[in-house]
């Protein structure tokens, strides 16, 4: 999640729709006030540094200890500036904030900041969603039992984190001003860059967490699921003509 005073941009980070690639691209244009939470060490990999608001993080929400054994093993201490974000906004503001709970932390910025967002074909997502949950776990329920567990409720517990429409969305109306899709990710950051007037180059635009082996997702899916899949996603279905991929 990103909040830019100074291009005056808010992003929403919906989980698993390679915004971990866009935030790291728009760090690097980043203002000393700017605030990002989530994705720091894929924006530090991508040129991009700590701003102030990250360093006075640092030095008041991380121990003295840490920032000298940080300090002496890198020689900067811009890699602490992820957990010292978090810190300091902990309750208030998280990687996967929401629409509200952003318009909520700064209503005049929720006003006045163009805001964005990428999307997902959700049988593609859920997909995604099931392999980095349990990436390093030693044993996994299949991916039919996911998908159980958040209908049944119990994603919290589990910690899945599985929503993406209700990021965007107020009673069911999107409330953000671009939305863009992951399966033209190139194109469609090149557009939200034209708009606030930034530089784009796709260099920059980088697919740290990109499995370079696709899985078939055809082969997670079991009897029920798509059905499951288009209870849980139905209104980002329907809204974005998205189809189970043939």
């Amino acid at each position: 999640m990103i909040i830019s005073h100074r291009h005056k941009f808010i992003f929403i980070h919906v989980p698993k729709t390679a915004g971990s690639a866009v935030s790291a691209y728009l760090a690097r244009e980043f203002g000393p006030w700017d605030l990002q939470l989530g994705s720091w060490k894929d924006a530090l990999g991508n040129g991009a540094k700590a701003n102030r608001l990250a360093l006075i993080s640092i030095f008041y929400h991380v121990s003295p200890l840490k920032i000298a054994q940080t300090l002496i093993r890198n020689h900067s201490v811009d890699s602490l500036a992820g957990l010292a974000l978090s810190r300091r906004f902990a309750g208030r503001l998280a990687d996967h904030s929401s629409a509200s709970e952003i318009e909520a932390f700064d209503p005049s910025a929720w006003k006045q900041y163009f805001k964005f967002c990428f999307v997902r074909n959700p049988f593609e997502r859920a997909v995604s969603l099931y392999n980095w949950h349990y990436r390093k776990a030693d044993t996994r329920p299949s991916f039919s039992q996911m998908l159980c567990l958040i209908e049944a409720g119990a994603a919290e517990k589990e910690r899945i984190n599985w929503k993406s429409w209700q990021l965007y969305t107020k009673n069911d109306e999107v409330v953000v001003d671009f939305v863009g899709r992951q399966e033209r990710l190139s194109e469609d950051l090149r557009n939200v860059c034209d708009r606030l007037g930034l530089p784009f180059d796709e260099r920059f635009l980088t697919r740290a967490k990109a499995n370079p082996r696709r899985p078939d997702i055809r082969n997670y899916y079991k009897p029920g699921d798509r059905e499951r899949v288009e209870r849980l996603f139905g209104a980002e279905i329907e809204h974005f003509k998205y189809r189970f991929p043939e």
